[in-house]
Order: C-alpha cells, then structure tokens, then sequence
C-alpha cells in the first residue's frame, strides 16, 4: 500500500490530471490477464449473463471518475478519506432500504466506532497545505457558479452512494449465480473500457504527458521507457493485487463485511506511514486508534 501511494503521488506529480489515465490503464492490464489466463481469448463460458455485468461496471466506472475529479476541486486528503469510511453507514443504509436487511445494534454501533474513529485520527494527521484547482475543474466551476470545493463535496458524495449501490449489486449477482470472483473482476473491468471514451480528450493529453516525461535511469543508462510510464505500470501490478483480493472477499462475504475490511485496511495504511514518518502522536490520533479498534473487536464480535 505504501508503495502504490508513494508511485501514484510520483505519478500525480509528474503528469497532471492523470488519475483517469491510470485507471484506464488498470482496467486495460485486469482486463488483459483476465482475457488470457481466465477467458482463454473468450473460448470459456460465463457463468453470469453479461446484462449483469453491464450494470455493475456503468456503477464501477462512474464511482471512479467521480473520485478522480473530486482530487481536481481542492479537497482535503482528510475529508476524502473520511467521505470513504463513510461507506460503512451508506452500505447499512441501502442493505436496509434496498435489501431489508436488519442489522443489529452491536453492529451499527460498531460501524459508528469505527468510522468515527478514522474521521478523528485523520483530522488530527491534517496539515493544511496550499494547493490549486486543476484548469478543468476551475471552468467547471466557473460554469456552473459554484464554488470548486462544493462541486467535490457532491462527487465525492455521488460516488459513496453509488458504491454502497454498487456493494448491494454484487451481493445479489453472486446470491443469484453463484461466485464466481476471477470472471467477475475480468467482466466489469473489461465491460468498462469504452466508457472511457467519454474522458478521451482528458485520457489523451495524459497519455502525451507521460509519455514525454524523461526516461528512467538504470545503471547510468537512460532506458527507452519514460519515467511516468514505470510508474503507471507498477501502479497496475499493485492494485491488480488489491483488486483481485477485494474481489475474491467480495465473493465470500457480504458486502458490509468487505467495506469494513477495506476501510480498516485503509485505517492501518495512514497509521502505518504516520509511524513510519516518525510524525508525533497526540491524543486525537490515540482516541481515533482506541475508536477503531474496540469498533472493529465490536463488530467481530470479539468483545
């Protein structure tokens, strides 16, 4: 995890506005593994209609470009990582609306605990840096009249609703025919590549920027591969390792158990490089610590 955010933050810095290229270039490299070790170039039979899978992948591409043009209006990487561990409420929300599922006060209070807690910790980690909005999403602003930070408190809201939306629908595709985890990462991810196509002209001037970075240097000798490019393919074979564990969790349990171990997951990323940057803890970062971690023993029900 530190790893990807250390070469995405390299990525971000030397090719601006690249967070749809990446993703792109994500679903290219899942989509490719999956066309040629799991579909054997479309000779294997689905398992699950492909109707199914459309409706899974317009939800999965549209919550990712939703959180790539919220980076672009200025929000805060607190209240962004905040808006995400908010999608343990948003899930017990539409399992209840949608689905009828009762959860019981252990776990409400548990889900509360936890993302109560990683909302303390992070606010407490915050160091206010000066930044500006990307050129696009100032027109964007300056278009509709409203202000850039408001414009990424609705993307970053519209995406948390669709996500939980998006847990719900893949609980029910895999209740209805069965798990089937490796064809399923392979679908959705395949399914939403022409959707890219609505970002072209963006995807496109990333492209031309990455590949004019300079190359990377081994040895003393300067390769034929852009240094943006290194970046962007190490970046792939790591969140392929994280897609592929999140879809294979996503199969064995349900979905409010799968956004609860992503966002500890994310709880223990931030702690981890805070310890590791030797930052000072203070009594908010603890608070925050002890709120997860009894939130997480509630909710496995080992308290």
């Amino acid at each position: 995890l530190k790893s990807m955010k250390f070469l995405d933050s390299g990525i971000t810095v030397q090719v601006k506005n690249s967070l749809n290229l990446l993703t792109l270039t994500t679903c290219v490299f899942v989509s490719l593994e999956g066309l040629i070790f799991y579909s054997k170039l479309f000779t294997v039979k689905l398992s699950i209609p492909i109707r199914v899978y459309l409706k899974i992948a317009v939800l999965f591409f549209f919550v990712n470009l939703c959180n790539n043009y919220a980076v672009r209006c200025n929000i805060y990487f607190p209240l962004f990582i905040i808006f995400k561990s908010g999608s343990l409420l948003a899930n017990i929300v539409f399992g209840y609306l949608l689905r009828g599922h009762h959860y019981s006060s252990r776990e409400v209070f548990a889900v509360l605990m936890v993302t109560g807690g990683i909302a303390i910790f992070t606010l407490a980690s915050y160091e206010p840096k000066a930044s500006a909005a990307a050129p696009a999403s100032s027109e964007m602003s300056m278009f509709l009249s409203i202000p850039i930070f408001f414009i990424g408190i609705a993307l970053l809201t519209i995406a948390l609703t669709l996500s939980a939306y998006l847990g719900v629908c893949q609980e029910d595709m895999y209740r209805i025919y069965g798990k089937h985890a490796k064809e399923s990462m392979y679908m959705v991810h395949f399914l939403s590549i022409p959707a890219f196509a609505l970002v072209g002209n963006d995807i496109v001037e990333a492209f031309y920027a990455a590949s004019n970075t300079p190359p990377i240097s081994m040895l003393g000798y300067d390769m034929l591969l852009p240094s943006a490019w290194c970046s962007i393919f190490g970046i792939c074979i790591l969140q392929y390792v994280c897609i592929n564990n999140v879809c294979r969790l996503t199969a064995l349990t349900s979905s409010l158990n799968v956004t609860m171990v992503i966002s500890l997951r994310k709880f223990l990323s931030l702690f981890v490089s805070f310890v590791v940057f030797e930052n000072a803890l203070n009594i908010f970062h603890f608070s925050g610590a002890v709120f997860v971690f009894m939130g997480s023993l509630m909710f496995s029900k080992a308290l």
